[in-house]
């Protein structure tokens, strides 16, 4: 479905930095109130087009990102669904850090496990060494996430998918070179200049755009966009 409607479209999308984005949709369609209860027997799949344009506006901008340590972005048990209803459940809360704090988004850290914010994944880069937190239900297993991953190792890069506490993020933050950034289907890899902790900025880094940040996310675009060579497979012909 996702090769028929791209392959139609072809000549809608955008030159980059602007792309297609592609989603993919499933919904229950049975005709009963009680399935509330009860999963649904008929569905309906679609996919949803949209020309988009460049999400990243570069130079100096960096997020700020409020560290939540008291809730989660979605019940622990949903966190790798795709589900709408995730995305949801984590608006209040971002709704609240923007109005109280002038946050970008909100990082939820339940009981001190970094985990993800409300709509991507999170990366800790200090040095050659790229910390993000280890695969398991509680948070969504990023397309982008595992891309930028790839693309560390090739670098060279040591990669660790491990817990990350509250702790350590805030300690490894503060040394000088430090890097954190947001990876997702539209931020692609966006750079966090702030990290909002009981009332406090703390800086990472210096608080600006760090330089590998800059280069994962321009070595992702390459290939996105044809200008660098697809080692791992990833585009396909239309």
């Amino acid at each position: 479905m996702i090769l028929d409607i791209v392959g139609r479209f072809a000549s809608d999308v955008p030159e980059p930095p602007g792309s297609m984005y592609i989603r993919p949709t499933h919904v229950g369609t049975e005709p009963a109130i009680g399935k509330a209860a009860a999963p649904t027997a008929t569905s309906l799949q679609y996919i949803l087009l949209s020309p988009v344009g460049d999400y990243f506006s570069g130079g100096d901008t960096t997020l700020r990102l409020l560290l939540e340590e008291n809730g989660a972005r979605c019940a622990a048990h949903m966190g790798m669904i795709k589900s709408g209803g995730n995305y949801a459940s984590a608006l209040n809360p971002i709704m609240r850090a923007k109005q109280d704090v002038k946050a970008d988004q909100v990082l939820f850290c339940p009981n001190g496990d970094v985990q993800e914010t409300g709509a991507a994944n999170f990366l800790l880069i200090d040095g050659d060494e790229v910390i993000t937190k280890a695969l398991d239900e509680s948070f969504l297993h990023g397309v982008t996430r595992d891309s930028i991953l790839t693309l560390a190792r090739d670098m060279g890069m040591k990669v660790s998918e491990r817990e990350l506490t509250v702790e350590e993020l805030l300690e490894r933050a503060a040394k000088p070179g430090c890097e954190a950034a947001l990876s997702g289907t539209a931020a692609v890899l966006t750079p966090v200049g702030t990290l909002i902790h009981n009332g406090q900025d703390y800086k990472v880094g210096n608080g600006g755009v760090g330089a590998t940040t800059v280069k994962l996310r321009q070595a992702l675009n390459a290939i996105q966009w044809g200008q660098a060579e697809d080692k791992h497979g990833w585009l396909t012909k239309v």
